[in-house]
C-alpha cells in the first residue's frame, strides 16, 4: 500500500523555478538529517524567493501591480533600506493573495504558519526559561510540502490576471483552430501547471462564449472555444469532467425556447458534450426534436444523424408536410432519409401546385439524390397525372440529369422506359453535358 505522505524528493521535482529548487532541496537535505530548523528556514527562503521571482515575471509580462510592488522592492534593494525590506517581507504572503492572487486565503494562513515558525527558528527565542525552541520534524515535513503544494509548482499567473490573458489568447484573431495546436499554445500559458480554481473559471467562461456564440454566423468563434475545451480536457480531465457535469445543464437551461435551434450546432461541433447534459435537459432537447419547429426543420438532418436522438427526429421526420420541405434549407448535405420524404411529398402531390411546390426542393437539391433515388423520382412521375401537367416537371427531370449519377444514354434509356419522350435531350444537348 502506498504511502500517505509525500515523496520529497518528488516535491523538489515539482519546484518550477531553479533558485526556489535549490532552496527546497536545501530543506530536504536538512530534514533528512534531523536538522529541522534549518529546513523550515531553508522553505520560507524558497518561498520568498519564489514570490519575489514571480513578482519579476509578472512585471515584464505588463501587469500593473507587479510593476509596483517590483518597484517598491528594487528601491529597497537599491537603497540597502533595511527597515523597508523587512517591511516588504512581513507584507509579501498579502501581497502574494490579495494583490497578485497567487495564493488563496486558506494557502495563505498556512504559510502564515511557516513565516511565524521561520521566525522562532531562525531568531534566539526560548519556549521557556533556557529552553530553544525545537521544531518536530513533522511540523517541517508539512511545511516543505505546503510550499510546494500552494506556491512553488505553479506559473507566476493564477487569478484574474491569468484568466484575462487565456481568454485574450483565445479571443485572438490567430488563436489555433485545432485542439492539438492549442493544447501547445496552452502549454506556453498561465493554464500550464494551473490551479484547480483557474481551470475551472476558464472551463466555465469558454462554456459560456460556446453558448452565447452558437449562430452559424460565427462558426470560427465556435471552432476556437470547443479546440480551447478540447485542449483544457486533454491538460485537466479530471477538472474537465469535474465542472461540465455540474455546470454545462445549467448554462443549457438558460436558453430560451425561441434560440432552441443553437442545440443544433452544439451537436454538429461537440458531441461529446451530449454525455454530460443532466437527463431534464436532455428530455427538454428531446421534446424540441420530436415537435421540431418548421422553421428549424433544416436541422433535422443532423438530429437524424446523431445516435441519441435519432427516434426523435425519425418521428419527426414522417410528419414533414410540403411547406416543413420548403423550409429545408442546411449548408450540409441533404440526409438520405430526408431525400426519401421529400420524394414521398412529390410523388403523392394531389395537385399542381402541390406538385411545383415539391419540384422546387427537388430542383434545389438534385445532386444530393442517390441514384436509386432518382429512378424512383422518374417512374413516380408517369404515375401521378398531377406531376406530369404540372409547369416545373421538365426543370425536376433536366435537374437530376445534372445529377450525373447516371450518364446521358442512361438517363434518357431510363425517360424512354417511362413513355417520357418529350424529356428526352437533342444530341447537342448531350454534347454539351
Amino acid at each position: 500500500m502506498a504511502s500517505p505522505l509525500a515523496d520529497l524528493d518528488e516535491l523538489v521535482l515539482k519546484c518550477r523555478d531553479e533558485k526556489s529548487k535549490q532552496y527546497i532541496r536545501e530543506a530536504v537535505s536538512c530534514y533528512k538529517a534531523g536538522a529541522f530548523r534549518s529546513a523550515i528556514v531553508s522553505t520560507w527562503i524558497a518561498v520568498t524567493f519564489d514570490i519575489i521571482d514571480k513578482i519579476k515575471e509578472l512585471a515584464l509580462s505588463g501587469d500593473k501591480e507587479a510593476e509596483n510592488q517590483l518597484e517598491i522592492f528594487e528601491k529597497a534593494r537599491r537603497q540597502n533600506d533595511i527597515t523597508s525590506a523587512l517591511k516588504f517581507e512581513r507584507e509579501l504572503l498579502g501581497i502574494a493573495k490579495d494583490k497578485l492572487e497567487l495564493i488563496s486565503h486558506i494557502e495563505c494562513l498556512d504559510l502564515e504558519r511557516l513565516k511565524q515558525d521561520r521566525d522562532r527558528c531562525a531568531h534566539p527565542s526560548m519556549t521557556s526559561e533556557g529552553e530553544i525552541f525545537n521544531p518536530p520534524a513533522e511540523l517541517a515535513r508539512v511545511h516543505i510540502r505546503n510550499a510546494v503544494e500552494y506556491l512553488l509548482q505553479y506559473p507566476p499567473a493564477q487569478g484574474k490576471y491569468a484568466l484575462d490573458k487565456l481568454l485574450a489568447e483565445v479571443d485572438s484573431e490567430y488563436f489555433p483552430i485545432t485542439t492539438k495546436q492549442a493544447e501547445v499554445a496552452f502549454k506556453k500559458s498561465p493554464l500550464f501547471k494551473a490551479r484547480y480554481s483557474l481551470v475551472r473559471n476558464f472551463i466555465i467562461i469558454l462554456l459560456k462564449k460556446l453558448i452565447s456564440n452558437l449562430n452559424v454566423d460565427k462558426f470560427k468563434e465556435i471552432q476556437k472555444y470547443i479546440c480551447a475545451l478540447q485542449a483544457t480536457e486533454i491538460m485537466y480531465k479530471d477538472i474537465y469532467d469535474d465542472v461540465l457535469n455540474k455546470k454545462l445543464s445549467d448554462l443549457l437551461r438558460e436558453i430560451k425556447d425561441n434560440e432552441m435551434d443553437k442545440i443544433e450546432l452544439i451537436i454538429i461541433t461537440y458531441r461529446e458534450i451530449w454525455n454530460y447534459i443532466d437527463n431534464d435537459v436532455q428530455q427538454k432537447i428531446a421534446q424540441y426534436i420530436q415537435n421540431l419547429p418548421s422553421r428549424d426543420i433544416g436541422s433535422l438532418g443532423t438530429f437524424l444523424n446523431f445516435k441519441p436522438l435519432q427516434i426523435q427526429a425519425k418521428q419527426r421526420l414522417r410528419e414533414i408536410n410540403q411547406i416543413d420541405l420548403l423550409n429545408q434549407v442546411c449548408g450540409f448535405d441533404l440526409h438520405p432519409l430526408v431525400a426519401d420524404r421529400s420524394i414521398d411529398l412529390y410523388l403523392t402531390s394531389n395537385s399542381y401546385d402541390a406538385a411545383n411546390r415539391c419540384s422546387k426542393f427537388i430542383i434545389e437539391n438534385y445532386n444530393d439524390y442517390s441514384l436509386e433515388q432518382i429512378e424512383r423520382i422518374i417512374k413516380g412521375i408517369v404515375t401521378n397525372e398531377q406531376i406530369k401537367g404540372s409547369f416545373e416537371v421538365g426543370s425536376v427531370i433536366y435537374k437530376l440529369k445534372q445529377n450525373k449519377k447516371l450518364d446521358p444514354d442512361t438517363f434518357d434509356k431510363l425517360l424512354k422506359e417511362n413513355d417520357l419522350y418529350q424529356h428526352i435531350s437533342s444530341r447537342d444537348d448531350k454534347d454539351d453535358f
